[in-house]
């Protein structure tokens, strides 16, 4: 699991997560063990650490710029090395959150997360009234828009038009050009006031290395990533706790936003359901053409 300092991601992080002892582990091989131990590679700017334990789990962590990063997985011998492989607990790339307002019965409002959603590539957005894919997709911004806000609202609209929507922003390939637009579709249901963002974390891949080790020193994918000093032991348990254990760990249901335990408030006739995430139907895929239409938000913030 990978975590951010944006505010959207940081309540998804505030998601209970079930700390489960972690299902026991087969002894290292004799090439493995060279490895145990932590790693560090860092500039003025930027800070990664790579830590390998003797259970063949390891916790990867990143700092910088806006973006603080945990991600964990297994390692394992492969080759005259080792092999990395990040493990994800589900989750969407734009997480939404919606509730129900009882005043707003005939329309829908969108709210859109700007500051999350400026680390994504060119975001689209469409809405449907029926269960028919869209064809076509308009930009959120435009492509040089800057200086963020947090929000970004659109003009209600009208409930019978929006069965569906689908967030979509465009995917690279292996050398980051643009390859095509990963659209995630989203049913409504009863929801009518929507905050979608942007999880950074679940934008990209997750991590797959090849390591290889000598005289102590880490190299990963071919590239110097830091020399091995030993783990202190009071450290173990904070690195399975923060990092390996929410990623190989199925969490637990998890609650809804702050408040949203207690009963729907009808009273009043207004809200009559909390914020809760949304569940993705599922993600498909378009061509880079299907980017369509003047963007939604054409002004730039000062």
């Amino acid at each position: 699991m990978r975590l951010t300092s944006r505010p959207l991601c940081a309540t998804l992080a505030t998601f209970a997560l079930t700390l489960l002892p972690l299902a026991g582990a087969q002894a290292l091989t004799a090439a493995e063990k060279p490895y145990v131990g932590g790693y560090t590679q860092g500039s003025v700017d930027t800070r990664a650490q790579l830590m390998l334990l003797d259970d063949n789990t390891f916790c990867f962590s990143f700092m910088g710029g806006s973006l603080d990063m945990l991600a964990g997985g297994h390692w394992k011998a492969e080759g005259n090395g080792v092999r990395l492989q990040e493990i994800r607990q589900n989750g969407s790339v734009f997480p939404a959150f919606g509730r129900a307002v009882a005043e707003q019965k005939e329309s829908v409002a969108f709210d859109f997360h700007g500051q999350s959603l400026s680390d994504a590539t060119s975001v689209v957005f469409a809405t449907s009234g029926d269960e028919a894919l869209p064809t076509t997709m308009r930009p959120l911004f435009k492509p040089d828009h800057n200086g963020w806000s947090s929000s970004y609202k659109l003009p209600p609209l009208p409930v019978a038009q929006v069965l569906y929507f689908y967030m979509g922003d465009v995917e690279g390939d292996d050398v980051r050009q643009p390859r095509r637009l990963r659209v995630v579709q989203y049913r409504r249901g009863d929801a009518n006031t929507l905050r979608v963002g942007y999880n950074q974390a679940l934008g990209s891949p997750p991590l797959n290395l090849s390591a290889t080790l000598k005289d102590d020193v880490l190299h990963v994918d071919g590239r110097r990533f830091g020399t091995r000093k030993e783990l202190p032991e009071k450290a173990l348990e904070q690195i399975r706790t923060a990092c390996i254990r929410p990623a190989l760990v199925a969490s637990a249901k998890r609650p809804t936003e702050e408040g949203s335990q207690e009963a729907a408030a009808a009273a009043g006739g207004k809200v009559v359901a909390k914020n809760a995430p949304l569940v993705p139907v599922k993600t498909f895929y378009l061509p880079l053409t299907a980017m369509q239409g003047a963007p939604y938000f054409p002004g730039t913030d000062k």
